[in-house]
């Protein structure tokens, strides 16, 4: 601790402060104070993904987010929770479907997935042939989907995002934008992320939470 505060750096994490120190503490696609401008999606019916850092322990039951512009003439809405942001990566929960229920302008929304989800390795080492895979313990970087189907696509709050395509600077940094493109008008998240390709531009403030 005497390093830590000898070193002017803070021994709380300033963003969990700002939530009100909730326990466990929310996981979030950007800073609160980051929210400079907003994010719509591109295209109707499409799956967009965006990265959330997590932690070991982690156990998430809802995905929240705040609406600038309303939705008009929707048909399908919801989000969703994968294990990772790539290709492959398997769907963990989705929210329901809220159909044609329109998102409205100046509203906060907080959606609750389908199960909780959690971020636990596997304790020990499973015995026999039928205990399924070690699943690792620590931290990880998740992807949460965001999916509408409307002729007047929502605005959210975010942040403005830059030219790159997913932030993407240096090899091995992962894509913090990513799309997978259109799926359709559905009520389904996809098992698994279908091929995924980066996107450049603004980023949507996501929120996962225990409570």
């Amino acid at each position: 601790m005497g390093d830590t505060t000898s070193g002017r750096y803070p021994d709380s994490e300033e963003e969990w402060l700002l939530d009100g120190m909730p326990t466990p503490p929310y996981r979030r696609t950007i800073s609160r104070r980051d929210i400079t401008a907003t994010w719509q999606p591109a295209t109707t019916a499409y799956l967009n993904v965006f990265a959330v850092p997590v932690q070991a322990g982690d156990i998430f039951d809802y995905i929240s987010f705040a609406v600038k512009t309303a939705s008009a003439t929707q048909t399908h809405a919801w989000a969703a929770l994968y294990n990772g942001v790539g290709t492959g990566a398997a769907l963990q929960a989705q929210t329901a479907d809220v159909g044609a229920t329109v998102l409205a302008a100046s509203t906060a929304y907080k959606w609750q997935l389908g199960s909780p989800v959690s971020n636990i390795g596997t304790v020990g080492t499973p015995q026999g042939p039928s205990t399924g895979v070690i699943v690792p313990q620590g931290p990880a970087v998740w992807g949460i989907a965001f999916y509408v189907a409307a002729t007047t696509l929502p605005v959210l709050d975010g942040m403005a995002g830059g030219a790159v395509l997913g932030e993407v600077v240096v090899s091995g940094q992962v894509p913090i934008a990513s799309t997978g493109g259109s799926i359709g008008a559905t009520a389904t998240a996809p098992s698994v992320l279908p091929t995924m390709t980066s996107l450049a531009g603004a980023v949507p403030y996501l929120l996962l939470s225990r409570n």
